[in-house]
């Protein structure tokens, strides 16, 4: 007959066992629903998948209340693909994303001036580009496409 501690160490055997399965063996695995992504958050619990925790859910008590009417105005003009600011933060002007790779010696050059100036890179890299381009008489073409679609 077996003893206690054997009992809890076979136990414990079988547990391991089970959680140890490997992840990369799909057998179990359910099909994600790519027609609704409200169930695409792995578990299917509601506690969210943000690595700061902050999730979104409210736990001061007013869920069942409406939102202040500065967050829930919406600008009707143009639709944008950011998420909306928070308060205090004004919206920056409009970035098209790009990568480049720059040299070593310009990216400790880059280096320095940020401490020197106390601006980000990618303002020193806007206002270089700026500069840039007034040297060669080079201007935005998208001005004068937006003009002539208006005029369309």
């Amino acid at each position: 007959m077996p003893t206690f501690a054997e009992k809890a160490r076979q136990a414990q055997q079988e547990k391991r066992a089970r959680d140890e399965k490997d992840p990369a063996d799909l057998s179990g695995a359910e099909r994600p629903d790519w027609d609704n992504p409200e169930t695409w958050g792995g578990d299917g619990s509601d506690t969210g998948d943000s690595a700061s925790g902050n999730d979104g859910e409210s736990t001061s008590g007013n869920e069942g209340q409406e939102p202040p009417a500065a967050e829930a105005a919406v600008s009707p003009t143009k639709p944008s693909r950011r998420a909306p600011r928070r308060a205090g933060r004004p919206r920056g002007p409009e970035r098209a994303p790009l990568s480049v790779r720059v040299l070593a010696a310009n990216d400790r050059m880059l280096t320095v001036a940020v401490q020197q100036t106390g601006k980000n890179p990618q303002t020193l890299v806007d206002e270089a580009l700026g500069l840039l381009f007034k040297k060669l008489k080079i201007e935005d073409p998208g001005t004068e496409s937006q003009q002539a679609d208006d005029v369309a």
